[in-house]
This record gives C-alpha cells, structure tokens and sequence, in this order.
C-alpha cells in the first residue's frame, strides 16, 4: 500500500466531505432567509387587506379621520414594501438549487473518493491506475469547487461544528487522521478503534 498516495486520496476525501456539507448549511441559511422574507410579506399583504377593509368601512360610514389614518398608513406600508424589495431582491431559489446542487456533486465524488480508498488499502489494483482514478477525481473536484457559488463564514463555521471540528477552527484546510477516520467507515480507518 502506497502511504502517500492514500493520504493525498484521504485529504481530498475530507475535502469533499467538508465541502458537501458546508454547501448544505449554505443552503438552510438560504432557506432560512426565505421563509424569513416570506413571513414578511405575509405580514405586509395581511396589513395590506386590513387597511382596505378600513377603507371601505371609511367610505360607508363617511369617516374622514379613519380614511386619513388609513391612507397614511397604506403609503408607509408601500414605501416599507418598495424598500423591502429593493433590500432583498436576491433571487434565493437560484443560489439554494447552485448550493444544493453544489453539495450533491461533492456528495458524488465523496463516495468515489471513499471507494478509492478502499482499493487502495486492498492493494489488488495496480498502482498506475490508483494514481490515474487519483488524478481524474482531482480535476473533478477542482471543476466542482471552480463551478460552486461561494460560501459564507457562518456556513463554514456552522460546517465545522457539524462534522464536530469546531475546535480546529484556527486550521484550514487541514485533516487528522483521527478527523479523516471519523468520516470514514470502521473497516477503512488507520486507526480501527472506535
């Protein structure tokens, strides 16, 4: 068994283990900021349909100080409306389906790169074509990570906290063994204890 060529498979393995899942905490922050932006307008077409009853029982009962306070209030809601808008006008299905899509990609070549290590540590393979699967998953996972929309701190964060590195926090972009086997099923770890 080539050690070095296993470590360079097992670090780009951790790799996409991280990268799937810092792409799907990208993707609840989106879906989080979604559901928040979509409270909102729900709010403001609720308040919307109030101030339109308002308005009709201002015009029935004849009502002028009612129909003024109604007409202020519309126009602060529609400025607030404009504004909200404007402010969050980012188009968040595109970016949560690129992140999902992004995480599912990673998620593939995490499994293949799982399978090379397992070839690897068997060593019934000839070495030339474990560095040839070597390379092909290289040029796939540098494809992925030049095609994948970015990620923010907290998804990076929220990402090490999820796979239970947090405490590493200072070290990027490197792997334990022990962090590496962690990912990994027992039969596959260098370190077979539990």
């Amino acid at each position: 068994m080539n050690s070095k060529l296993l470590s360079i498979v097992r670090f780009y393995f951790a790799q996409s283990v991280f990268n799937t899942t810092c792409h799907r905490k990208s993707y609840n922050r989106l879906d989080q900021k979604k559901n928040f932006i979509s409270k909102v307008v729900f709010g403001f077409s609720a308040v919307t349909i109030i101030l339109l009853i308002l308005q009709v029982i201002g015009l029935e009962n004849d009502l002028k100080s009612l129909l003024v306070t109604v007409a202020f209030v519309g126009l602060l809601l529609t400025g607030g409306s404009l504004l909200f808008q404007l402010l969050f006008k980012d188009d968040l299905a595109s970016q949560m389906y690129s992140h999902k899509n992004s995480a599912e990609k990673y998620k593939a070549l995490r499994d293949e790169y799982m399978a090379l290590v397992e070839e690897i540590m068997s060593g019934n393979i000839n070495e030339d074509i474990l560095r040839s699967n070597k390379d092909s998953l290289r040029i796939r996972y540098a494809y992925i990570g030049e095609n994948a929309p970015t990620t923010s701190e907290e998804d990076y964060s929220e990402a090490q906290k999820a796979l239970g590195i947090a405490e590493n926090s200072d070290e990027e972009f490197t792997w334990s063994n022990s962090e590496i086997d962690r990912f990994l099923p027992q039969e596959l770890r260098l370190n077979s204890q539990p």
